[in-house]
């Protein structure tokens, strides 16, 4: 795979051996958090997300700052049960505490040492009505080597787009496309 997969899959094993079954979830996320993420993430809380969110040239040629986040998402009937947690399920304060540690000073093999940067509470109002609450341990991974060709030998040749759009919601409600498009293209 690539840098950034590697690193993904890192934080991720770390989380799986830290929290074990105390957590539904623990997957990737295409960027940073939002209310629909939120939503999403609420049917299979508590959990843990990882999420790539970018990188800026670092202070060595060729290498670049990449910054990830870790969110902790939990849900309860009270605002105090999904920070501290109960007996029944994990808090996102307890999820804090056995990863922070171990994010701070995680060892990526061939790549580098990831630092936490900090700790973010991304409370807002609208996630008390939904009652969710989400904490957020930001990594960044100096010095990324990203000036390597990645192996794409294994990858099938693109002959065909295929896009549909669909109205506002569309997709959720189950509606078909209101277009749908194809185009072969030359090899």
């Amino acid at each position: 795979m690539g840098i950034i997969t590697d690193i993904e899959d890192a934080i991720i094993s770390l989380a799986a051996a830290r929290l074990g079954s105390t957590v539904r979830k623990i997957e990737t996320l295409p960027g940073g958090w939002t209310m629909e993420t939120l939503k999403r993430a609420l049917q299979f809380a508590p959990g843990v997300y990882v999420a790539f969110l970018g990188a800026k040239p670092g202070s060595v040629d060729g290498y670049f700052d990449g910054r990830f986040s870790v969110y902790m998402v939990s849900k309860g009937a009270s605002e105090t049960s999904r920070r501290r947690g109960n007996q029944r399920v994990i808090g996102a304060y307890d999820m804090i505490e056995r990863l922070l540690p171990y994010l701070h000073v995680l060892d990526v093999e061939e790549i580098g040492s990831a630092m936490v940067s900090g700790v973010d509470n991304l409370f807002r109002d609208a996630m008390f009505e939904l009652g969710g609450t989400v904490y957020a341990i930001n990594l960044t991974m100096p010095h990324m080597p990203l000036d390597y060709e990645p192996d794409i030998s294994g990858l099938a040749d693109f002959v065909l787009w295929h896009g549909e759009a669909y109205d506002e919601g569309g997709i959720d409600a189950g509606d078909d496309p209101l277009i749908i498009g194809e185009q072969k293209l030359n090899q």
